[in-house]
Order: C-alpha cells, then structure tokens, then sequence
C-alpha cells in the first residue's frame, strides 16, 4: 500500500543549506514541516584544562585503537575534525539569531529550535536562555558530543532543563556516537541516555532523544537499550529515527519500542544533510515501507506524534 500521510515533519534538520535548498528537498518528500536546528558549540572549548583531562582519560580507555590518534593528541584530532566540519559546512554554528530568521521567512513550513553551550559561564547561558524565549523559538538542540559536557554533572544542564519545562520548549538531546574522533563510544560516553536519568529526576521538560542512543557507524544500536529504559521509565522522554532508521524500523527494534513504551513517542527525523547518502525522501520512504508498523503507526511517527508535541495544528485526516 502506497502510504500518503496527510501531515509530514522532519524533527531534525540542519540548515547547512539556505532555504530554497531546504523547502526543494522537503517538495521531493512530501514533508510539511521541518524543525530547524541551531548548534551552539564552540571548538575553543578542547582548550580547557577540564575538557582535555577528561578526553585524555577516556581516550586512553579506548579499545578502538584509531591509528590516527596515535601520532597525534586526541585534542589535535578533534580541532582537525571541526575544522574539516566548517570547511564542509561553512553555515555548522548556526545562531538563534539565524534560525528564527528562517523561521520568520516561512511560517508555516519552519518551526526553529535554538541551542545553548552549557560550557560557558552562567551569565552566557541565562542570556541564551532569554534570547530563544524572546524570539519564540520553540525549543532547544544539545550535543555533550560537540558540546563537551555531561548531563549529569554541568549545572548549567540543570539551568536549561528548568528552562524547557518552565517555558514548554521542547529539547532534541543527541544520543549515541557521532562521526569523526567520536565514533569512538569512551569519547562519546557523555552521550549515553543513562546520564540524562538523575537530571530527569527533577526536572520534566519534554525531551526528545535524538538517533534514539542508536548511532554508531561500528556498533548500531550501540544504546538503544538505555534509551528505551530511560523512557519506558520517563512518559516525557520521545525519540527521534534520525540518522538510524534503517536500526529503528528492523521488526526487533519496533516490536520492542511498540512493547516497552509504544510508538506516540516516536518521531521521524532526516538529519538532513549531515547523514552522507540519505536524503529526506529517503527517510520518510523507510517509515512509508516499514512492513512492522501498521498504517496508523506510520502515520504517528511521519507527523502526528511530532504535531501534538509541537501544538501544530491538524484537521485530523491521516491517511
């Protein structure tokens, strides 16, 4: 059966492109809706003396043995990798000030979400926090990746978690491995869902998990497991399928999630155009013929988990 939902949001894409770019690829797709992504991450920050006491340690705990990592620091190959990441995409910090621009231009196709680094000091963090509530955006993206913290012991996490459930903004917090120096799962063990469980035990913002703990181009599904605990312990914790689908949609990976905490938190995201092959088309498609979900599950995780979430509004039509 040809699958046409009647409403289609991609919880996570990247303006690396401009916007002609993005509403062409949304065309090809069918997608309605897109949540824009700021990234607040700062390279500068491997200079601190914590943040490379921390990597040098979990680095030496590595059992991938990167060859590249052995005639050079593991600070040097991480200010290769964002250099190489800005060469590529030069548009990689996007501000709040960018996103709600874009979202300014096109109301009804764009919904932003800004970003904050939890690194900086508390006067940094309140006036970001400030500056996305000021601008109506309508949540906030994190990376302890690319942001070099962990949940479970930055204060200022604490800070904007308070902020999201005081404010009703909803955050896509990134879990699992990333590419370059943090396909390496010791440098990426910031990212795991398990940290985010003492934090979530006294604040109650929405929180989408971003790739569902599952990416890893060694290991898929490296922390699925984690996630789903962490939700099926949590009602506000949702996951997004970006950058994994082809993880999330296998008939062992969808039983479990419909079993454990069921599909109304699930939603469909692209990641596009981070993900090297794929494209929004294509991910939408994987949900479109996923022989495991029902019609009316496809449904849910193409657009309506995601427009309840987000308060779109909808006429109610799904098929």
């Amino acid at each position: 059966m040809d699958v046409r939902a009647r409403l289609i949001i991609d919880f996570h894409v990247h303006p690396f492109y401009d916007e002609a770019n993005i509403q062409k690829e949304m065309e090809k797709a069918n997608v309605d809706v897109c949540v824009l992504l700021a990234i607040d991450a700062d390279p500068l920050d491997i200079e601190k003396p914590k943040i490379q006491e921390k990597l040098k340690r979990r680095h030496l705990k590595s059992l991938l043995g990167f060859r590249t990592f052995q005639s050079t620091s593991i600070e040097d190959e991480i200010r290769k990798f964002y250099q190489a990441l800005i060469n590529y995409y030069p548009e990689l910090k996007t501000t709040n000030q960018e996103i709600a621009d874009l979202v300014e231009k096109n109301k009804n196709a764009f919904i932003g979400f800004g970003s904050v680094n939890p690194n900086k000091d508390e006067e940094y963090v309140a006036k970001a926090l400030d500056q996305i509530r000021n601008l109506g955006l309508a949540g906030i993206k994190m990376l302890p990746t690319l942001q070099f913290f962990s949940p479970s012991e930055n204060e200022n996490f604490e800070m904007i978690c308070e902020f999201c459930e005081q404010n009703k903004k909803v955050m896509l917090y990134h879990t699992g491995c990333d590419p370059g120096p943090w396909e390496d799962p010791h440098l990426s063990e910031d990212a795991n869902p398990l940290y985010l469980e003492p934090v979530l035990e006294h604040y109650r913002p929405a929180i989408v998990l971003a790739h569902a703990g599952s990416y890893s181009a060694f290991k898929p599904g490296i922390w699925f497991d984690e996630a789903v605990e962490l939700g099926s312990k949590f009602d506000n914790v949702y996951f997004d399928s970006s950058a994994v689908s082809s993880f999330i949609f296998s008939k062992k990976s969808v039983d479990r999630i419909r079993k454990s905490i069921g599909l109304d938190r699930l939603l469909y995201g692209s990641d596009y155009p981070a993900v090297w092959g794929s494209n929004m088309r294509y991910e939408v498609d994987v949900i479109k013929r996923c022989s495991h979900l029902t019609d009316d599950e496809k449904a849910k995780v193409l657009g309506l988990n995601a427009a309840k979430l987000l308060n779109v509004p909808f006429d109610g039509a799904v098929i």
